[in-house]
């Protein structure tokens, strides 16, 4: 079976092989394994939210170790490399284009997707071949993104990484103080861009994963071992989660989270520490107000 065949034999859909010269990477074969996901009607508003491309690129990971497996056990040079850089590929392939957003779009599908890459010395049956420069953006005079950017990131002039709050989530640093308040209900993942976007489809799935506040609050450790399976053991850190679900806790409105607050005031950790003082701050300045 060609490789591109299993690939697709494995769930991913679409896959494209590429030339390694032309990509500039030292390999033969250079294979890009798609898996896409639904869009949310309405992301939940309870509790902390779950981007849903985090569960698809866990799925897509386990799947793209299993087919790695079974390449393997049948002497195909084909090895996962996910260290390589995929936006300037995205950039000189014919079936994606770019948005402002700095996001990759692909026919039918938009920007809905998570990529797998192997790569190594087997031959695919076909080849894409890449443009020998980058396409330009398709957005032309759209600024759909822009506004609806919560934190300004998108801009006429290009995106600023250090507006966006992906940027920040559970990167293990302490969030800006001018981003915290917009972060909302997010524990992990943005849709506002993607959402106004005229280039992706109308959501079509339900609601997504949420998780309760309390018990990332109280329960770090118990919530990193049971979202590591859905967002990955490189996010689901204990003290990061904890640091987030503080943000999102200043955000929050209804929920009695004071306690476990004032307990994390007193974190070791300064980012912990940190956010759980501003989110106390926001509380009590919020019921100042009522």
């Amino acid at each position: 079976m060609d490789i591109c065949e299993a690939a697709r034999a494995a769930g991913f859909d679409p896959v494209i092989a590429l030339v390694g010269a032309e990509a500039e990477l030292p390999y033969a074969t250079v294979l890009l394994c798609f898996v896409t996901y639904e869009a949310e009607k309405e992301p939940s508003r309870q509790g902390a939210w779950i981007h849903p491309y985090y569960p698809a690129s866990q799925l897509a990971y386990r799947a793209a170790a299993a087919l790695e497996e079974r390449f393997r056990q049948d002497g195909i040079d084909l090895r996962r490399h996910n260290e390589i850089r995929l936006k300037p590929l995205f950039a000189r392939l014919g079936q994606l284009r770019q948005g402002k957003n700095t996001l990759s779009y692909l026919p039918g599908v938009g920007s809905r997707f998570h990529v797998q890459v192997l790569a190594g010395n087997a031959p695919a049956a076909e080849y894409t071949h890449l443009s020998p420069s980058p396409k330009p953006l398709m957005c032309g005079d759209c600024r759909r993104c822009e506004q609806a950017c919560p934190t300004g990131a998108i801009t006429g002039r290009g995106f600023v990484r250090e507006r966006c709050l992906r940027n920040w989530q559970l990167g293990g640093a302490a969030v800006p103080e001018g981003l915290r308040a917009a972060m909302g209900n997010r524990l992990i993942g943005c849709d506002e861009c993607q959402r106004c976007c005229p280039h992706n489809p109308p959501p079509t799935g339900l609601a997504g994963e949420t998780v309760p506040l309390s018990w990332l609050l109280s329960s770090p450790k118990e919530a990193a071992q049971q979202l590591s399976p859905l967002i990955g053991s490189n996010l689901a850190l204990p003290n990061r989660l904890a640091a987030q679900a503080c943000l999102l806790a200043g955000c929050a409105e209804r929920e009695s989270l004071g306690e476990a607050l004032t307990a994390l005031a007193a974190h070791p950790s300064a980012q912990v520490r940190e956010h759980a003082r501003w989110a106390l701050k926001q509380r009590a300045a919020g019921s100042d107000h009522e």
